[in-house]
């Protein structure tokens, strides 16, 4: 496999390495959404046995580690070298053999493989029309899930309306989805939606909200987020509800 291991956005993979710790973890089972997304994926006949697959954006390999176990060999490629020190810990505990990472951003992600599937969920790599034809590129098969528009959350909305966050999301499907139909290209679509509920304790709550506002490159006050956040906090706990809506791509 011919890659060249590149990252020249270091301060967004700095943020991004901030959050593998505490960031969701393959435990070797789909969770419910999951399990609703590959259904999707299943009604249009996507099939993933003994095929080649890049995962741009993998993180800690949720999706890469599970796919490794259908696909002939998933490379998974992703700018945070913290999230994929998290991979490769599952990698080994789960004893996965056919799984290879190579920590680069996309911009500077450079292969001469061609892969049966190219693959990315919930990834904020594909900014712009150069991004989409790279990514068309890498694979003969392409599956892409992102939001369809700004997840709803009762603990960050607050904050984002006292630092008046700018909603123009970069990562959104309908970016890819307007550029398919512009040049003609076929594909398969359905929305997914998602309702949780996580308890965080005020460190948890804190820490999170930080992260969140540096992603979004917000400045902020945090003595105001700690008052603020007290103010939200019942027995001890911080309730966020999160309201998802997300897209799925097949082209």
């Amino acid at each position: 496999m011919n890659v060249q291991n590149k990252n020249s956005n270091i301060k967004n993979s700095e943020i991004w390495d901030k959050k593998a710790k505490s960031y969701s973890k393959f435990d070797g089972n789909l969770n419910e959404f999951q399990i609703r997304f590959f259904k999707i994926l299943k009604d249009f006949d996507v099939s993933f046995k003994d095929k080649t697959l890049v995962d741009i954006g993998c993180g800690t390999g949720i999706y890469s580690l599970y796919l490794a176990g259908i696909c002939k060999m998933v490379l998974g490629v992703d700018s945070s070298t913290k999230m994929l020190e998290e991979l490769n810990l599952k990698k080994a505990e789960f004893k996965i053999n056919n799984l290879q990472t190579i920590n680069s951003d996309f911009k500077n992600f450079q292969t001469a493989d061609k892969f049966d599937i190219a693959f990315l969920t919930m990834s904020p790599a594909l900014q712009n029309e150069d991004d989409f034809n790279k990514f068309m590129d890498l694979g003969n098969l392409r599956i892409y899930l992102n939001w369809e528009e700004p997840k709803n959350s009762s603990m960050l909305d607050p904050f984002y309306k006292i630092y008046k966050r700018n909603d123009k999301n970069k990562n959104i499907a309908s970016n890819l989805q307007n550029f398919l139909i512009k040049n003609n290209i076929s594909y398969k679509t359905e929305v997914l939606r998602e309702i949780r509920s996580a308890n965080r304790s005020l460190n948890e709550a804190f820490e999170n909200t930080i992260w969140h506002l540096e992603i979004n490159g917000i400045k902020y006050d945090e003595g105001e987020i700690k008052n603020t956040l007290l103010k939200m906090q019942k027995d001890g706990f911080i309730e966020d509800v999160i309201k998802s809506k997300m897209r799925v791509l097949v082209f």
